[in-house]
């Protein structure tokens, strides 16, 4: 080896050690969710719902983004006692100030409020971080963090098992009585806010025994070691104050609601949640999440989400349905879908189109299982990225793009599951999760009637030719059957990309 060789290796290794992880001291409190009180607001309000105190849990579907961020603004506003919110994004846009204020409301009212955020994407709102931080009845922590004084570059390059590791939850609970947990993040094209593109999502706002078992959950990652103290990450508030956070989120929030999706949001709240409006359905119901310690990659952290839902499928008879927004099944995959069909167990999924998703690589190796996955018997749709023009869905319905973002699962016409779980590697088996499971024959079978009416409509069927071509279907305004031999979305570029894409050895980071 020629010695400037050896020189310059010398250098990358110094380079490299330097710039490796530091061991991090700081002290950070442990504090638990308090005790739901039968005399709050929220409490006396799950009684008026029918609250029948024998186990079972109040649950309701939202799917309307409007009235998907009305529900988390009306349960900021009512608490009395606490609020716990965990988030894998909190956008720095309208829906995220009207979020961030109604908490700071809620903290000012005397409201103890726990916020705990992935650390993927806050970095552009320290000063806010580090302001909001600082009020006596807000705490904000960040999951496993990106360290300020190391950058990404770095950070990827000697630190990238521990930061490829996300937390990917989304809950948000109020005085421990109602709950919201979902696939939702905090931000405009999750709330049908953003005018190019916005997504189809579910939650589920539920009341009763899961609750606290979302609550302990919550607990489990606010004091687990991946969560770090905001104020350790992106230290005290230096150029911006807590007040003048005050006055810039108030005035934030003041040009939101003079828009057209401020009135719409109102509107939402009066037919959604006035007296009267809101009704549960009240069944047995279970909180899946993926332990803390999933974080740190560890084989003995205990049963990770998938497995702990394995026996459902286990136990399937008839059917399974499948919606995710990123479906990347693997040859793993695709033979343990294959072994359901053989045993008589119809498999359906609903995923992304080429147009309709917003990460190519994933649609990339998906497209690549598509024939596999069809001639094992199971049956794929792919949402349309004009389905919201279609259905005329909120203010933006003219020109909004739409993608799936859903990520929920039924099993048989018996148990529904929603959360963040998607049916991909990273979902599986790098990020943590979590999801409600719904013991409902007449919620499940009502929740997939509707799929069923909504795929013919806004999705594209793929089948399969018998000379091995696909070919994808749907149906137009008039219910004429519309059918296309090559991917009819996505521009030409789109399809080089994705296909060179597909080629690249990253299925197990997707």
């Amino acid at each position: 080896m020629k010695s400037w060789t050896v020189v310059l290796c010398a250098c990358c290794t110094l380079v490299l050690v330097a710039c490796a992880p530091k061991v991090r001291i700081y002290e950070k409190t442990v504090t638990t969710s308090l005790p739901a009180a039968t005399t709050t607001e929220l409490a006396l309000a799950a009684n008026r719902l029918g609250d029948p105190k024998d186990g079972r849990s109040g649950v309701k579907l939202i799917s309307d983004g409007e009235q998907a961020l009305v529900s988390r603004l009306l349960l900021a506003a009512a608490a009395e006692r606490t609020i716990d919110a965990q988030y894998y994004l909190l956008h720095n846009d309208p829906t995220g100030h009207l979020f961030a204020a109604s908490l700071l409301q809620a903290a000012d009212r005397g409201v103890r409020v726990r916020l705990l955020l992935d650390d993927i994407d806050t970095s552009g709102y320290d000063a806010m971080t580090a302001a909001l931080d600082h009020h006596e009845n807000i705490e904000i922590r960040l999951f496993n963090p990106f360290w300020r004084d190391q950058g990404l570059v770095v950070a990827g390059l000697t630190d990238f098992k521990r930061i490829n590791r996300r937390m990917h939850n989304k809950s948000m609970t109020a005085d421990n009585v109602f709950t919201i947990v979902g696939g939702r993040n905090i931000g405009a094209e999750y709330f049908l806010a953003r005018e190019e593109m916005n997504y189809a999502d579910l939650d589920v706002l539920a009341v009763g025994p899961v609750v606290n078992e979302v609550s302990q959950s919550f607990d489990a990652y606010w004091n687990s070691e991946f969560a770090v103290p905001a104020r350790v990450v992106v230290g005290e508030p230096e150029d911006f104050t807590l007040s003048e956070a005050r006055n810039r989120l108030s005035e934030l929030v003041e040009e939101a609601k003079q828009t057209r999706y401020g009135a719409a949001l109102r509107k939402s709240a009066r037919e959604n949640f006035a007296d009267g409006a809101l009704s549960l359905d009240w069944v047995p119901a279970k909180l899946y999440v993926d332990p803390p310690s999933k974080a740190a990659g560890l084989e003995n952290s205990g049963p990770i989400l998938a497995s702990q839902l394995l026996p459902y499928f286990e136990s399937a008879e008839s059917e399974v349905n499948i919606v995710s927004a990123y479906f990347v099944p693997r040859n793993n995959g695709v033979r343990w879908l294959n072994e359901l069909e053989n045993r008589g167990v119809d498999v359906k999924v609903v995923t992304n189109s080429l147009a309709s998703n917003d990460v190519a690589p994933v649609y990339a190796h998906y497209a690549k299982k598509r024939r596999a996955l069809l001639r094992s018997g199971v049956e794929l749709y792919e949402l349309r990225p004009d389905a919201y023009q279609v259905q005329r869905r909120g203010i933006n319905w003219a020109q909004s793009r739409s993608g799936l973002h859903s990520k929920a699962f039924a099993v048989d016409d018996r148990y529904l599951f929603i959360g963040s779980f998607n049916w991909d590697p990273r979902s599986v088996n790098i990020n943590t999760e979590m999801g409600i499971l719904i013991d409902s024959p007449a919620l499940t079978i009502q929740t997939l009637g509707a799929l069923d009416e909504a795929l013919s409509a806004y999705t594209y069927r793929v089948t399969l030719e018998e000379a091995g071509q696909l070919k994808w279907s749907t149906r137009d305004a008039n219910g004429k059957v519309l059918e296309y031999s090559s991917e009819p979305t996505g521009s030409a570029w789109d399809h080089i990309v994705a296909g060179f894409l597909g080629i690249l050895p990253i299925g197990s980071q997707l």
